[in-house]
Parts: C-alpha cells; sequence; structure tokens
C-alpha cells in the first residue's frame, strides 16, 4: 500500500508543475504506475506521479522530496531489472521530455531524457546519422546510457557513454547543471557508466555518425552443436573487424520443445564483406540449420534487432508496450574476461538444457554479447565502466507468460545459471542488468571505479537523496 502523505503536500507540488501530477483513483493511474516488466504491476502502487513536462518540473519534484522528505524514484523508460523505476512514494516520470534535436553542422544531438531507443534511431536516420546503443526498443535512452550502454554498433564505435559530450542534470540541491569534461568533470565521468545515483538527468548530447548500412546475419543449429558453437564463437568474435558485433545465445524453450544454438549480429563494412567475416566461424561449427542475411539502412536494421522488422517506429513502440505482448522475466548477469575453458562450455550447455525443466518458462538460457574493438580502445578508467578489455558481457534470461505466477522459479533459474558460472566467470556483472541478489555490488558493477563514484557522490548527494536498492554509496 502506498504511504499516506498530507493532501496539501501534493497539491503543493502540482501547483509548480507544467506537467500533471497523478494520484490514486485518477483514470490513468494504473496505466502511468506501469513498469516494462509485469512482474512489478502489483507492487508499483506510488502515492504520485508526476508527468515531467521539462527540467523545471524535474527540479520542482526534487526540491519537493528533499524538502518533504519523500522517497521517490526517476524513471525513463521503467526497464530497472530490479524494479527501481518506481517508489513508495513520489515516480518522477521523465518519458515526456523526449525531443531528439539534430545539428548537422556540429555533428551533434541533443536527446531528451525521456527518449525511448526506437524513437531516438527513428529521429537520427531521418537526419542521416546515427548512435551506437542497444537493441531493446522501449529502453529509455538515459538508463540506458548511465550503465554504460552496450550495443549492437559497440565495437565499431563505442559504448553509448562514449558518445556523450554533454548532460543536463538536476542534482540533490534541486540546481539544473550542465555538465561535461570542462564542468563538472568529476560528475561528467560518473554519469558514463555509473548509474542513476548522481541525479535526475533531463538532456544529453552526444555526437553522431553518418547513418551507414547495416548488414545483418542470423545462424542457428541444433542444440548438439552447441559446446562446438559457443567454443568457435568466443575465439572468433573478438578477433573480428571491429565493424562487426555479433551475440551467441543458449536459449531453451519448453513449451515449444525447441532448445537451440544461435549467432547473430550486424556488420557495417561493405555488403560483400560479410561472407568473409562469418567463414572463419563457420569453419569450425559447420553449416548451420537455418541462415538469414539483410542489408538493410540504419533504421530499418534498428528495427530488425527489435523484433519489429514490419513495423514503423510507432508501431514497434506501441506493441512492445502492449498489454498482451509485456512478458514477465528475470535476469542476472556475469562478465566474461577471456575466453572459457571446456568446463565453463560444459556448465553453460547444461544449464541451459535444465531450462527446459522449468514448468512454465516460455525461453531462458543465455547470451554473449562480444566486447573489445572501439570499446577497449578507452581506458577501464576514463569512464565509470569498468569491463573494457573484458571479452563479453553475459546475460541469464527467463520470461514466463503469466505476471501474476510467482518469480522465484525463473529467479532460481537466472541466478543458478550465474552461480554456476561463477567460478570461471568471478562475481563481477553488468549495471543494466541489475540484480538486487548481488550483495557486493559495488564491486561487481564497477571494479576500482566504485572507490572514485563514492567520492563523486559525496560530493553531490552527500545524503543519498538518490537512493534505491543498489544505489552508489557515499
Amino acid at each position: 500500500m502506498a504511504p499516506s502523505f498530507a493532501p496539501q503536500d501534493w497539491a503543493t507540488l502540482a501547483s509548480r508543475l507544467h506537467g500533471k501530477l497523478i494520484r490514486p483513483g485518477a483514470a490513468d493511474y494504473v496505466g502511468a504506475a506501469r513498469l516494462y516488466n509485469p512482474r512489478f504491476d502489483a507492487s508499483s502502487r506510488p502515492a504520485a506521479i508526476a508527468r515531467c513536462a521539462g527540467a523545471a518540473d524535474v527540479q520542482a519534484c526534487v526540491r519537493f522530496a528533499a524538502d518533504t522528505g519523500t522517497p521517490f524514484a526517476v524513471r525513463c523508460g521503467g526497464h530497472s531489472y530490479g524494479g527501481w523505476s518506481t517508489s513508495r512514494g513520489l515516480v518522477i516520470d521523465v518519458s515526456g521530455i523526449d525531443s531528439v534535436t539534430v545539428d548537422g553542422g556540429a555533428g551533434t544531438a541533443r536527446i531528451g531524457a525521456g527518449a525511448r531507443l526506437v524513437d531516438v534511431y527513428a529521429a537520427l536516420a531521418a537526419k542521416g546519422v546515427a548512435l551506437a546503443a542497444g537493441s531493446c526498443p522501449t529502453v529509455g535512452m538515459t538508463g540506458l546510457t548511465l550503465g554504460g550502454g552496450v550495443g549492437v554498433l559497440s565495437r565499431a564505435w563505442g559504448l553509448t557513454c562514449d558518445a556523450v559530450t554533454g548532460v543536463e542534470i538536476v542534482t540533490a540541491d534541486g540546481q539544473l547543471r550542465l555538465v561535461d569534461a570542462r564542468r563538472d568533470p568529476d560528475l561528467f565521468w560518473a554519469l558514463r557508466g555509473g548509474g542513476g545515483s548522481f541525479g535526475a538527468v533531463t538532456a544529453w548530447t552526444v555526437s553522431t555518425r553518418p547513418a551507414p548500412s547495416v548488414h545483418t546475419f542470423f545462424l542457428a543449429w541444433d542444440f548438439a552443436r552447441a559446446p562446438e558453437v559457443l567454443t568457435a564463437w568466443q575465439r572468433w568474435a573478438p578477433r573480428t573487424d571491429p565493424k562487426l558485433w555479433s551475440t551467441c545465445k543458449l536459449l531453451a524453450d519448453p513449451g515449444r520443445d525447441r532448445i537451440r544454438a544461435t549467432v547473430s549480429g550486424t556488420w557495417i563494412g561493405h555488403a560483400s564483406g560479410l561472407d568473409g567475416q562469418l567463414n572463419p566461424l563457420l569453419t569450425q561449427t559447420g553449416a548451420p540449420a537455418n541462415r538469414q542475411t539483410n542489408s538493410l539502412t540504419y533504421a530499418k536494421a534498428m528495427l530488425w534487432e527489435a523484433g519489429c522488422a514490419s513495423q514503423d517506429a510507432a508501431q514497434c513502440e506501441s506493441v512492445a508496450l502492449s498489454l498482451a505482448k509485456r512478458q514477465p522475466f528475470a535476469a542476472t548477469s556475469s562478465i566474461a574476461a577471456a575466453e572459457l575453458p571446456p568446463a565453463a562450455i560444459e556448465a553453460a550447455v547444461a544449464q541451459t538444457r535444465a531450462g527446459m525443466n522449468i514448468a512454465n518458462m516460455v525461453e531462458g538460457g543465455v547470451s554473449f554479447d562480444v566486447l573489445g574493438g572501439a570499446v577497449a580502445q578507452v581506458a577501464p578508467d576514463a569512464t565509470a565502466f569498468v569491463h573494457r578489455t573484458a571479452m563479453a558481457t553475459v546475460q541469464y534470461t527467463a520470461t514466463w507468460q503469466d505476471a501474476g505466477a510467482a518469480p522465484a522459479p525463473f529467479d532460481a533459474y537466472v541466478r543458478g545459471f550465474r552461480a554456476a558460472m561463477a567460478p570461471w566467470l568471478g562475481s563481477a556483472a553488468y549495471v543494466n542488468y541489475a540484480d538486487p541478489t548481488i550483495d557486493r555490488y559495488g564491486p561487481a558493477y564497477w571494479g576500482d571505479n566504485y572507490t572514485r563514484l563514492q567520492q563523486v557522490k559525496r560530493a553531490v548527494d552527500p545524503s543519498a537523496l538518490f537512493a534505491f536498492g543498489q544505489s552508489v554509496q557515499p
């Protein structure tokens, strides 16, 4: 149940906003309280949701929370794996601050904090420019970038945070700051990979690149070939031309009695060069049972990666957020610093196969997303994202159909997968795949950079006004 606050307090806040303050009982409350992951639907019951119309509204909300002691969460896309996109008090919803303005002469774009990736891609592509970011269409630009931003063009162009040249942010004192390498350089450092502990971002300025043609590929093998596929992929993927990015997935689908090993990815070199890039992999794995390639515009490729190949950006977003499409999920992660030995490959295959016995699971398994290339050209301490020299991020996932079903079996599956891989992958994890059960999350997410993040936290938010389950501690 939402906590009780004095009605006059909410009336005061509402009077200070240009946007709308939504309270329980309002016709649009249930929809406004909803997060991306349906597993949190029953527990997301904030006392109020502020639909911020601009930075001034965000300032008003932060000042209100500080003055009244109201707990709050800042929400962009609502994708927090830990459920931290909501609060029992106030949700500062920045999703309406979503404009994307391209400055072609400067080679930059200003992106509102609430913009979702599918809209960012569409707006940039319309101006002939592009940005390296993720594949999920409804992920918010801000959550992605604050955690680093691993995506399908990362090896060619770096993480999303590597393109950031400036940040507009409301800090705990209620001030709107313009932060870059010259102004507040320590805070600028922390906002590129350090997570959402330092304030409420209202806008990003990023460097853009000319939009490339993107050649996508999808390869699938019978699961009997999974050990050979993963072994060959990890030897091949980090050594490919940086213009190629790939992911290797081992996935169980109990409902359809299907289990498979896949490799998919993108290539932004010349179309004729893709076969030459794939051949060293295929000589080790043998011919896949399914092979698909496409040559697409940047805009179409990002929709393809999002699973929206036959839709435009508006349709993709609408369908992805529809009640029929939303699907509860559990997830956690590891970081693969280097190639896995045979015993680790066997463990990954066995854990995936065990997913076939998880009742009511739609799909579960593991994804290895290669790093290297431009990601590794940045020093581990140059931004807060520390996993620069790693081979890959590793994500363990499980989805199910009934949002009302207990998540425990699916949480146990993904966390058991992480535990099974820990002898080889250790405790490191990716902050954008946050797992509330990781106790020493500071070193896990940020390694040696955590000490500096704590120093920045003490400087900008010493009272930890911006706090959630795994926020940086001052």
